[in-house]
């Protein structure tokens, strides 16, 4: 009798699990979403072309040249001569990007005078234009300097003298891009 009690204690047990379990179930509900991501706006251009990248080619008639307390100016508007700091302006406009954008500069293969060189007004080789829906436009300045000296060699004087008269092309290859977080 003990050993039927236990059979019936087991089997009543299994009734009850399996009454406990079948009666109560797992409920599950799966909702898939969607959603929207927009992108930031890129637009840069000169002018009115849009660009990435652009080599452009400049000449003594795109310089501005001015005299100053450290260097004298041409007489004759669009020509550079020693002792000269002139600019090239290039104005660039951003306005349709919604990111800060970056603008590198990179002079091409050019034969200059000795002396004479090429760089970016800010002193680097890159210039930012920060995001500000107000203003995305900046004029990217080049400065074209040409030294002069009393001091200088003869041979410096008759590489001057004899690039009188000549024109000089100045390529200039300037790049847009997105600046980076990683770049402050």
């Amino acid at each position: 009798m003990k050993g039927n009690k236990k059979l019936l204690v087991l089997a009543v047990l299994v009734l009850l699990l399996t009454v406990v379990f079948s009666t109560y179930a797992i409920y599950r509900s799966v909702n898939t979403g969607g959603g929207e991501v927009n992108t930031a706006a890129w637009s840069v251009k000169i002018g009115e072309a849009d660009f990435e990248t652009v080599t452009k080619v400049f000449t003594a008639n795109d310089l501005v040249c001015t005299g100053g307390t450290s260097y004298t100016a041409s007489k004759v508007e669009g020509k550079i001569a020693p002792d000269s700091l002139c600019t090239i302006t290039v104005p660039v406009d951003a306005t349709g990007s919604e990111v800060d954008v970056i603008v590198e500069a990179e002079l091409g293969t050019v034969t200059l005078p000795t002396g004479m060189s090429v760089s970016l007004a800010s002193g680097a080789n890159s210039q930012r234009i920060a995001y500000n829906a107000s203003s995305m436009t900046a004029d990217v300045v080049l400065n074209v300097e040409w030294a002069g000296a009393i001091a200088d060699e003869t041979s410096k004087d008759t590489t001057d003298k004899a690039k009188a008269g000549s024109t000089i092309s100045i390529p200039v290859t300037l790049t847009a891009r997105q600046a980076l977080h990683n770049e402050q």
